[in-house]
């Protein structure tokens, strides 16, 4: 599994990065995510990466930065 990241749908909350370091560490601890969001706030571009950290989802069904992604920018792919 793969995680597809829409651009055009994220306000980099950054709510993806936060769920994702509870998955790893059942904490808030952002350092800890294998999600990046990079907000650039001098000409307002978002970027995002995974690292190679990722886990595709293991012990979960729902996957919780899916969950937790208020603006729908994330999806699933097989």
């Amino acid at each position: 599994m793969k995680i597809i990241w829409n651009g055009n749908l994220c306000y980099g909350c950054k709510a993806c990065q936060l769920a994702c370091s509870f998955h790893h560490t059942n904490s808030f601890y952002p350092e800890k995510s294998c999600i990046t969001v990079f907000h650039n706030s001098l000409d307002s571009t978002i970027k995002w990466s995974i690292n190679s950290t990722f886990d595709e989802f293991q012990n979960e069904t729902e996957p919780l930065c899916i969950k937790y992604c208020t603006y729908n920018a994330l999806q699933i792919s097989i």
